[in-house]
């Protein structure tokens, strides 16, 4: 009962200790995590499940099925345009809200349809029967059919018979061989797959051979001359499809009399030229060379592109054997690239999930705990799933791109930097206080942890949602739903993970139980189990030393014996990525469309086809490449407003009509007609003879009006005639503009556009005029520009002079590729400017520390500068996939600065090398752990075929990297030179009533150091002199007592035989005392002098660090198998850390408290004369040192009063430290009855 009494007494003492000198709101939430740790993590699981539930419940589950939409720029003026547009083109149509005629009908309408599919299909069954080599080809070779490139390979010219040869070969094994190739292939009138259309088969209709395998030289070398007769006229734009055919549709065309009669025979030279050969074959660089070298060549199949070809593709297409001796196939377009795509994004996932793996399984050796690690996995999880919820339905976000799913590798990341840093400054506590309760550890722990979470969250979490400014509607998402999970995952980190530790320290961590040798010795496996835990303990101690060499004593002495050298080189690594990033080489803009964006590696046959071979060939030049003319298309009675959701990339909005718009006054009409005029005048005009402009129709009607006479006997004619003068009235005007539609409708074959948009009730509700300019179609981002502003003004200008009913007109062309230029040129550096803006921010009110801010931020700046500028040097595109990891770089790059920014805030220490020495050593081992787990997750992600998942690993290795390089060694070594000292830099508000206390402040609360200033005050603190981290400080250290588990500390094999005896002796003496043999005082001083002492207090000195080696040395341990918590054992910042020029008996001092078996050496040494300092110097450093044992009340007041004693104090005397120098006083330590609750330096 007694015992019972005392120990719940220690408790209540041990709580009162705690809460003591803490706030109460700290002391409260202390309270709660230790005494409720089952209670908050049922709360937080509740929660969690709760909103998960219901985010699942709530709409729809997100689509990936099209992985690249919402990489299109929406908000800017030309993504609203352009938007608008394609709805206009849309909703036009019959019984839709535009139609081309005022009267349009159902069967008039699928009537001039079906005439137009006939008229089409007959022309070309014509053109092939007669002009087409007998028929021998299936028509002409069209885009939508799949596409093979060959290319040499050798690197030589296809265009000898072996090449040409080997193509065919390839495609019988490679293609027509496949079992499923007859059920997709076009078929003959012969029910037979339809030959495709190669170069081996055009020579073998030109020759009548029977297949392209029994084609001759001589066949080669007559379809090479004919080819070179033909080719200027091609290149010169004569040779047309117009012109082939029979003498009679020649002479429609005055160009064609200019071709040769042979080149339009057949249509088999123009599609040569057209389809299958490269540009640079015959063109009029490459004339005149003897023998013209063809480096690709294009074969079309006859299969329709699309997801029928995937069979094809992964069973005869995917694999690398795609050559033979001669040719090889490099580049393909099958229609799969979106469905392969998907495929592989499916494929490739175990790449990220073996990452995550990667970060949680460091997280499991770093702990050695599973229970840590899975709780952490949950708390990640969790975080997600609530902020997904928030996602949909705190902000109705109702699109959930396929790029959110990296939030779950940027937030694992992020987690596994928190847990590193919270368990340090865990078992840092439990090391300094292990007699203290779960209560005291988790205050001390979050006092500092809470704080660096607020800063680390908050600062990340802004960084994240600054990226919402982007025009890119993934990157959009991509920031809320990112900010989201870091600002979720900061109350999972202040609530789970403590809670998560309480319960494992309470229910989980094990207890060692002493077994006899005879338990391991009795079967040869335990034997074998005990021997592979002494390897491994051995290499966990081996570690651990090596941690402690490395993290504590050679980084903080490489970092400030070496600052001017860090500070130089990553500020010139700065400046060169600023350089690379924006003035030259920047990075690359995107050459292709959202459509064509690239998925997979370079060299994938898919990417080669988009990127390099679609150019090489006419027909993708002419249609589709820098060879088509640049339209203009100018809109009235059309807003362009885009009312969509601009968080969908599905949902493009409705039409805006123009209440204003009228085409029908004659101020209007005059308008129009000199509008016309004035765009032929316009040096960008270009009369295309082929394809009808629109911007002249009142030009065309007035014509019209003009042509037609006024009949008495017919008045539907005297309405519309010539009778009336331009400008008409209004009524005159929309009637015979409709009647003019119906006419010309009537001749055509299909519906006429003369750019007038009607609605249901047949009146003119828009207006559409398009015209071609003379500027080519460009991937390069400053000819665009330059078409685009010389447009843009031009328009703008004429709106200004335009009537009322026309001033709202705006004009859009095939700017989709500028658009995601422009967007990205502009916006990528403002983004990632905002977001470091923001972090200052953020950093400021958290720290309210301006030099700290500074440094940090600029830490931060030069990580994403450094990277940006590796990116350019490894030729990256800025596509909006790149520009996403850009935004999140500086999210990425704020943890590691911030864990030294805010460890050096809270560092006890004045000057800045202490506090430098003491963030590295507190801080430095966490930041390098988590910098390795994501390193090895983004290596093992290089292997994936996606490209998002390969750039994503290589970004996340670069950004952590160089994060950690700025973190640890620039942001440290500015520190170093012009880190704040005590309150400097630090905003002081008016009503703040306490200021923060440093060692050599004087003051009641000083903790012992005030007393030790005149010893101290002479000391060097320069660091430059000495290696040794404890000349950092001018002043002596408070430490606490470490009690480890360490080889180092105690002897292995137990105690010296001398000591035991000496303990026997002297346990006799004292008889009932001996219960206090094993209690360690309470107070220690340790100085280069000590009183002189009697033999037993020397006994009972080295008893007592007998007992502690007992207790906690490796005896107790040979017989258990036991798990620490940490991967070292503490983080000791202390004076040990000194590698030089400490006095001998300092080193003695240190040795004997170490080893007991140099005891005797250092008694003896230390039994000098009172107050003699043996000559060292004149002055003196003290290394004083508290420990706090777990006892009970009786033995602890026991074993104080006998200390007391020991030292001639009394209950409440000072201790008297004698000085040798006659002007100098002696040092009077007063007695602190208080426990510390912080951190010691």
């Amino acid at each position: 009962t007694s015992l019972a009494q005392q120990q719940v007494l220690c408790s209540e003492q041990k709580h009162l200790t705690s809460c003591t000198f803490s706030p109460p709101v700290a002391c409260s939430y202390s309270q709660l995590m230790a005494e409720w740790p089952l209670a908050v993590l049922a709360l937080c699981s509740v929660a969690a499940a709760i909103c998960t539930v219901a985010g699942l419940l709530v709409g729809s589950l997100p689509d990936f099925s099209e992985p690249l939409m919402g990489f299109e720029p929406r908000d800017t003026d030309i993504g609203r345009r352009l938007i608008v547009w394609r709805n206009i083109e849309s909703h036009t149509g019959y019984k839709k809200t535009l139609s081309l005629s005022p009267y349009a009908k159902k069967k008039r309408y699928l009537s001039l349809k079906a005439a137009q599919g006939e008229q089409a299909a007959r022309t070309r069954r014509m053109v092939e029967t007669t002009y087409g080599a007998d028929g021998f080809f299936c028509g002409p070779p069209e885009k939508s059919y799949s596409q093979l490139v060959f290319m040499s390979t050798t690197a030589g010219s296809l265009w000898n018979l072996q090449a040409i040869q080997s193509m065919c070969q390839m495609e019988q094994d490679k293609i027509r061989s496949h079992v499923h190739f007859r059920d997709l292939c076009q078929r003959t009138e012969a029910n037979e797959c339809c030959p495709s259309w190669s170069l081996g088969n055009y020579i073998a209709v030109l020759y009548n051979r029977s297949s392209c395998l029994e084609i001759t030289q001589g066949d080669i070398s007559h379809t090479l001359a004919l080819l070179r007769a033909c080719a200027p006229d091609y290149h010169r734009g004569v040779l047309t499809p117009s012109c082939i055919g029979p003498e009679a549709v020649r002479q429609k065309h005055s160009q064609c009399a200019q071709v040769p009669e042979k080149c339009t025979r057949f249509n088999a030279i123009y599609q040569l030229l057209h389809f299958l050969v490269d540009r640079d074959f015959l063109s009029p660089q490459t004339m005149e060379y003897q023998v013209p070298s063809l480096k690709y060549s294009l074969l079309f199949l006859p299969t329709r592109k699309g997801a029928s070809m995937m069979g094809i593709y992964l069973d005869n297409l995917e694999t690398w054997d795609l050559f033979d001796n001669y040719t090889s196939i490099t580049g393909m377009d099958l229609g799969l690239k979106q469905k392969l795509f998907q495929h592989y994004l499916l494929l490739d996932t175990k790449y990220p999930v073996l990452a995550i793996l990667a970060i949680f399984l460091s997280i499991s050796f770093y702990l050695r705990s599973v229970f840590i690690t899975l709780m952490v996995l949950l708390a990640v999880v969790s975080s997600l799933m609530i902020s997904y919820f928030l996602y949909k339905v705190a902000f109705r976000f109702t699109y959930f791109p396929f790029v959110n799913l990296t939030a779950v590798i940027i937030l694992s990341s992020i987690c596994a930097n928190h847990t590193f840093v919270f368990f340090d400054l865990w078992n840092l506590s439990k090391s300094q206080n292990p007699s203290a309760g779960l209560a005291q550890w988790v205050s001390q722990t979050m006092h500092h942890f809470a704080y660096l979470m607020l800063a680390s969250c908050f600062t990340t979490g802004a960084a994240f949602y600054a990226s919402y400014i982007s025009n890119i509607t993934a990157i959009r998402c991509f920031a809320v739903y990112m900010g989201t999970s870091v600002l979720v995952n900061l109350v999972f980190m202040m609530t789970w993970l403590p809670s998560s530790a309480v319960l494992y320290e309470r229910y989980i961590a094990p207890t060692c139980v002493y077994k006899p040798e005879a338990y391991w010795n009795n079967s040869s496996h335990k034997r074998v189990a005990l021997s592979v835990h002494y390897v491994l303990r051995a290499l966990q101690n081996t570690l651990s030393e090596t941690s402690k060499l490395l993290f504590e004593k050679l980084l903080p002495c490489g970092v400030i014996k070496f600052r001017y050298i860090w500070i130089c080189w990553f500020a010139a690594l700065a400046i060169g990525g600023a350089y690379i990033s924006c003035s030259n080489p920047k990075l690359k803009l995107p050459t292709l469309e959202t459509s064509s964006i690239q998925v997979f590696r370079l060299s994938h046959p898919f990417e080669r086809y988009d990127s390099e071979y679609c150019h090489q060939f006419m027909f993708e030049r002419l249609e589709h490449g820098e060879g088509q003319r640049m339209p203009v298309t100018v809109v009235w009675g059309i807003l362009p407003v885009d009312n969509g959701d601009h968080f969908n990339p599905k949902s493009n909005g409705t039409l805006v009509t123009d209440t204003t718009f009228t085409i029908q006054n004659p101020d209007a009409q005059n308008w129009l007609l000199e509008f016309c005029q004035k765009v032929k005048n316009k040096t960008f005009y270009y009369p295309d003879p082929e394809q009808k402009s629109t911007v002249c129709f009142m030009e065309e009607f007035l014509r019209w009006m003009d042509s037609r006479q006024c009949s008495q006997r017919d008045h539907s004619f005297n309405l519309c005639c010539n009778q009336f003068s331009f400008p008409y009235r209004s009524e005159v005007f929309l009637h015979c503009i409709k009647m003019m539609l119906l006419e010309e409708g009537r001749e055509g074959a299909e519906t006429y556009d003369l750019g007038l948009r009607f609605d249901g009730e047949g009146n003119v509700a828009a207006l559409v005029l398009q015209f071609q300019t003379t500027y080519h179609y460009t991937f390069n981002y400053s000819r665009a520009k330059q078409f685009y502003e010389e447009i843009s003004l031009w328009i703008t200008e004429e709106m200004k002079t335009a009537p009322v009913g026309l001033q709202n007109g705006w004009f859009t062309s095939k700017l989709e590729l500028y658009n995601l230029q422009h967007s990205l040129s502009t916006e990528t550096m403002v983004v990632m400017g905002l977001s470091i803006a923001i972090s200052f921010v953020v950093l400021l009110l958290t720290t309210w520390n301006v030099l700290l801010s500074v440094f940090s931020v600029t830490a931060i700046a030069g990580t994403v500068l450094v990277t940006i500028g590796l990116l350019v040097l490894l030729e990256w595109q800025l596509n909006a996939v790149e520009s996403l990891f850009i935004s999140a770089a500086v999210g990425l790059s704020v943890d590691f600065t911030v864990n030294y920014c805010i460890s050096y805030h809270l560092c006890p220490h004045s000057d800045r090398l202490s506090r430098v020495a003491f963030s590295l050593k507190q801080m430095s081992c966490a930041t390098a752990m988590a910098a390795s787990a994501l390193f090895s997750a983004g290596i093992i992600m290089l292997p994936a075929t996606v490209l998002a998942y390969r750039k994503l690993g290589i970004f996340i290795m670069m950004i952590n990297c160089i994060s950690c390089g700025f973190a640890s060694l620039f942001f440290q070594s500015l520190c170093c030179f012009f880190g704040p000292e005590k309150n400097c830099g630090q905003i002081l508000w008016p009503c703040a009533h306490t200021m923060k206390d440093y060692s050599d402040d004087s003051g009641p609360n000083g903790n012992f150091q005030y007393e030790l200033q005149p010893l101290s005050r002479k000391l060097s603190d320069s660091f430059d002199n000495s290696t040794s981290t404890s000349k950092l400080s001018n002043r002596p250290s408070v430490l606490s007592e470490d009690i480890q588990v360490e080889d180092n500390r105690c002897p292995r094999a137990g105690t010296h035989p001398s000591l035991e005896r000496e303990r026997q002796s002297l346990q006799d003496t004292l008889g009932d005392q001996q219960v206090t043999l094993c209690q360690c005082p309470a107070l220690q001083t340790s100085s280069p002098y000590k009183h002189s002492t009697s033999e037993t207090e020397i006994h009972r000195e080295r008893l007592c660090r007998d007992c502690r080696c007992r207790k906690y040395g490796l005896k107790a341990w040979d017989g258990c198998l036991c798990s620490l918590g940490s991967s070292f054992d503490m983080l000791n910042i202390s004076s040990e850390t000194s590698i030089s020029d400490f006095e001998q008996g300092l080193k003695l001092a240190e040795s004997a408290s170490s080893c007991p078996d140099a005891l005797e050496l250092s008694d003896s040494y230390s039994n000098a004369e009172r107050g003699y300092l043996n000559g060292k110097r004149d002055t003196l450093r003290l290394d004083l040192r508290e420990t706090v044992f777990d006892v009970s009340p009786a033995a602890s007041q026991q074993n104080s009063s006998s200390w007391k004693n020991r030292f001639g104090l009394g209950n409440e005397g000072p201790v008297v430290l004698p000085n040798s120098q006659p002007d100098m006083p002696d040092v009077w330590i007063k007695r602190s009855s208080a426990q510390s609750s912080g951190y010691n330096s």
